[in-house]
This record gives structure tokens, C-alpha cells and sequence, in this order.
């Protein structure tokens, strides 16, 4: 019958990791075979008759995959439409068993490959970044395609997948501006002399009514991370005359982040934006709260990585690295040897429980250099502690965790990059407590006024993703664009280049 047939024939269609489709040999995407041997390898966008509406829905839905920065032509939109308007039309020649499978096969896998990048991304984020330690999502979308189907719902089932995250949203509606703009023949040019400028900044949405030219080129430089002095300078000018196809690819490549972050409901992690200098505690999916922070500086930049959050440490020890105690440090006690009895450091030697104390007197500072220096520096809480009151723990490679400062006159600069790559947080023992379960505020004060160090194991680890974004929208609705300072994005693009779709 029928359906024995053409389950003969999709069998022959799908050859390992690959598949017969629109006449040719092509990669099949994840669970494609595991998908139909559960169904017996019958058919499941198409009858006896030919392809049900919920083919047309989902060739609707990829043929519009630019909307999430995604290419219609990765998910074979074309083909899919091609395939179905002959069938509409009654092409003889195209109805036939073996293209009506070909054409169900194209559903599929078009289906599997879009949803799993719209709930993780294109690329594995451990492939880009060397240390990704929260889950990274796996499966499901073959047991979501047959849901879908049952239910007649591809459409909603595709929409859930999408990152419910407000800046992901934000970038697609910058993106559709962009493209809109570049539809229309792109930017202005702008002379040096300022010939275009209104133009293109009124385009950009920096020259609104009642803006003066210095307020509009302010603002974009702003946006832009240039120096804000109102003036069209060489640097000014330079962005102001990028080309808007290198911006519209710079917003989908950040969108390609957004995607590896969790995107359910309940979700709850902590996120450090580095580009924005700020962290995000996120709870049942939604920002509840943000905070300023400071990030590394350009020698020290803080890393692109991913890890759990397993404690929060009040009235922490500061164990000096190596790094810091031979560059800084060091250089100091050689001037004056009393610099660590007034800041309450402690020198040590050896490790665990070869670890001594040493008298820093009997040290000869003058003589020692960064070869022979084998001394550890551990300072006590409080005070000059640059740890401040807090500080929260996630293992990772790089020695990175959120912490107070004492210095909180730095969370009033713009540009906040001044640690050696560890986050300085604002409202420390407030993020803390939102953090832990069942502490306050309060009772985190109360600890730190006693001078009490405590250790506070998390309920449950809380995954931290630490992430540069080179292009997101602020609350005013502004896109930023940034340099790739990280060299994440080209990271990314390379990535991307490499994989077979």
C-alpha cells in the first residue's frame, strides 16, 4: 500500500548523517533519522494526497528566518516553496513518490535544524569559549517536531524555542530597522566638512527635533563608545561612515549569544554584561535587578566563560595572585617593607599543608626579583581588603568572581574598567541576598559589622555567564555598537564558517 511504499522509499532517502533531498546528498540535521524510525518511517508532513497546511505554515515561518538573523537558504526555503507550488499546481512531474518524500524530508529536517537554533544557537558555545560550564541544552527537538504535528501547532511550537530574553527581542526589531535602511540604498555618506550629517544621524535616531548638532553627535558617540565630546572627528567620522551591512551582520552575530542562554520560564542565573559594565540577576526568566559593575581593564580583561556560583563568602580573605604580587606589590615593600603590616597582608610560604608563616622583616625586599619570588600574600578582611564585604564563588580556570570594593566612588565613571579581571559589583550584600536563599540584607550586614568570615553554600549552584556583547539596544531604544575588543565576534564568525549545515 501507500504507506508501505513510501517508507521504502524514505529508507533509501536517509544515508547516515546525511539524507537524499531536493535531488541531492545533503547533511541531515540532528535526530533526523531517530525522528522517522519512530514513526516507522512513515511520512509526517504528507498524505496520499500530497502535504498537509502545516507544510505551508512551516515554509512560511523559514522562509522569514532572517527575522532572528538566521538565512532562509540553511533551513532550503526555496526549494521547500518550489516543491510545493508544484504540487499546488499539479505539476505531473513533480508528483511523484519519491518527490513527495524528498519534500517531506526537506520539512523535517528544515524543522529540527531551525529549532535547534533558535533554542541553542548555530554554533556550541563551548566550541568558541575555552571554559562554557553551564548545561548546554541538548535534544528534544525531535519529540517537539511530533508534538507539533500532532497538535497541528509547528508555528507556536517553533516560537517557543525563540530566547524569550528582552535584549534578543530589542536586537530584532534593530535588525529589521537596519535592513530597511539598507533596502533604501544604506547611510548617507558624511564629509568631513559635516555634509550629510544631519541626514544620517536623523536615519540613525540621534537627531531627533530640538536636538543641536553637538546633543545628535554626543548621543552617537555614546552609542558608538567614543569619546562624548560632541565634535566630528576623525573616529566620529570613520563610524559614522561604516558600512550598514557590517552593522546589520554585527547584530545577528550577538543575537547568536543571546540563544545560549537558558530560555525557560523558570529560569535563574546571574549575568555579567560586560560591554554595559553591569550584572543582571535574572529569576523566573525576567531581570529583577541590575547593578553597576567594574570589569578588567585593558591589560586585565575579564574572560568570555560560563561556570556555577556555589557560595557566597562574607568578610573574605584576599588571596593575592602571583601576578599582582610580583607586579604591584612587590615593587612596593621594596620602598617600604612596612606596606604589609599596615595593610594587614600576611606572608606565607609553601602550599596546603607545607604552607609557613614568615616573618616579613627577615625578608631582604631589595634583593628579591619576580624570578626568585616565592613568598604568598594573604589580607585579612575589612579595611583596605579590595574585596570588600562580599564575595561570590564560581570555580573557573581563571580565578574570576564577583566581589565588593571598597572604592565605590568608580561606579560613578562611565568607562569601568579598572580591575585585574575579577567583577567589582555596587550593592553588593543586596545581589548577595537575592542570591542565597533565606538571607537578608540585613542579616548579611549583621555579619559583616561583627567581622565574622562565613561561608554560605548555595541551596542550589546558580549558573553565571560572563558575555560581551559588541551590539545591544538600551532602555531609550538605541542600538550600541561596539569594538570587537574581545576578538569574540571574529571568534564567532570563524566558528560559523566551519560548519556544515
Amino acid at each position: 500500500d501507500w504507506s508501505a511504499q513510501s517508507a521504502e522509499v524514505l529508507r533509501a532517502q536517509i544515508r547516515g548523517g546525511e539524507a537524499l533531498m531536493d535531488g541531492r546528498l545533503m547533511p541531515a540535521a540532528p535526530g533526523l533519522s531517530t525522528f522517522y524510525m519512530q514513526r516507522g518511517d512513515r511520512l509526517a508532513w504528507s498524505g496520499p494526497s500530497g502535504p498537509g497546511a502545516q507544510a505551508d505554515v512551516l515554509h512560511r515561518i523559514v522562509e522569514r528566518a532572517d527575522e532572528d538573523g538566521l538565512s532562509p537558504a540553511v533551513y532550503q526555503a526555496s526549494a521547500i516553496g518550489q516543491r510545493l507550488l508544484s504540487w499546488r499546481k499539479g505539476d505531473a512531474a513533480h508528483r511523484t513518490l519519491r518527490d513527495l518524500v524528498e519534500l517531506d524530508l526537506l520539512l523535517s529536517n528544515a524543522f529540527l535544524l531551525y529549532g535547534s537554533h533558535l533554542l541553542r544557537g548555530r554554533v556550541d558555545p563551548r566550541t568558541v569559549h575555552d571554559f562554557w560550564e553551564a548545561p548546554y541544552v541538548q535534544g528534544g527537538i525531535a519529540d517537539l517536531l511530533q508534538t507539533a504535528l500532532d497538535l497541528q501547532r509547528v508555528g507556536p511550537a517553533l516560537d517557543q524555542l525563540r530566547p524569550p530574553q528582552r535584549g534578543y527581542e530589542n536586537l530584532q526589531h534593530a535588525l529589521r530597522r537596519y535592513r530597511t535602511i539598507a533596502a533604501s540604498g544604506g547611510w548617507p555618506s558624511v564629509r568631513p566638512q559635516g555634509e550629510g550629517l544631519r541626514a544620517r544621524l536623523e536615519m540613525s535616531g540621534d537627531w531627533s527635533s530640538g536636538s543641536s548638532q553637538r546633543d545628535a553627535l554626543y548621543r552617537f558617540q555614546k552609542r558608538r563608545h567614543l569619546d562624548p565630546n560632541g565634535l566630528l572627528d576623525e573616529d566620529t567620522l570613520a563610524a559614522l561612515n561604516r558600512p550598514i551591512a557590517e552593522q546589520i551582520a554585527q547584530i545577528e552575530i550577538n543575537m547568536e549569544r543571546w540563544r545560549w542562554l537558558p530560555h525557560d520560564v523558570d529560569a535563574r542565573y546571574l549575568l555579567v554584561r560586560l560591554d554595559d559594565y553591569a550584572v543582571d540577576m535574572v529569576s523566573g526568566g525576567q531581570r529583577v535587578h541590575t547593578a553597576r559593575a567594574i570589569v578588567g581593564s585593558e591589560f586585565w580583561r575579564t574572560p568570555i566563560f560560563s561556570a556555577r556560583m556555589t557560595e557566597v563568602v562574607v568578610n573574605p580573605y584576599w588571596y593575592v595572585p602571583r601576578s599582582i604580587a610580583v607586579a604591584e606589590i612587590l615593587p612596593i615593600l621594596q620602598q617600604d617593607p612596612a606596606y604589609l603590616e599596615r595593610s594587614g597582608i600576611f606572608l606565607s610560604r609553601g602550599e596546603g599543608m607545607q604552607a609557613r608563616s614568615v616573618n616579613p622583616q627577615q625578608v631582604r625586599w631589595s634583593q628579591l626579583s619576580a624570578a626568585d619570588f616565592d613568598y604568598r600574600f594573604t589580607q585579612k578582611p575589612g579595611g583596605s581588603n579590595p574585596l570588600g564585604k562580599v564575595k561570590l564563588v564560581f570555580a573557573n580556570p581563571y580565578s574570576i568572581y564577583v566581589h565588593d570594593t571598597p572604592n565605590q566612588q568608580l561606579f560613578e565613571r562611565a568607562k569601568r574598567e579598572f580591575s585585574h579581571g575579577c567583577i567589582r559589583v555596587e550593592d553588593s550584600l543586596l545581589l548577595s541576598a537575592m542570591v542565597l536563599d533565606g538571607w537578608s540584607e540585613a542579616a548579611l550586614e549583621d555579619l559583616v559589622e561583627r567581622g565574622e568570615n562565613r561561608r554560605i553554600a548555595l541551596a542550589k549552584p546558580l549558573p553565571v555567564f560572563v558575555l560581551y556583547w559588541t551590539a545591544w539596544v538600551d532602555m531609550d531604544g538605541l542600538l550600541h555598537l561596539r569594538e570587537d575588543a574581545y576578538q569574540s565576534d571574529a571568534a564567532l564568525r570563524s566558528a560559523l564558517r566551519k560548519i556544515r549545515f
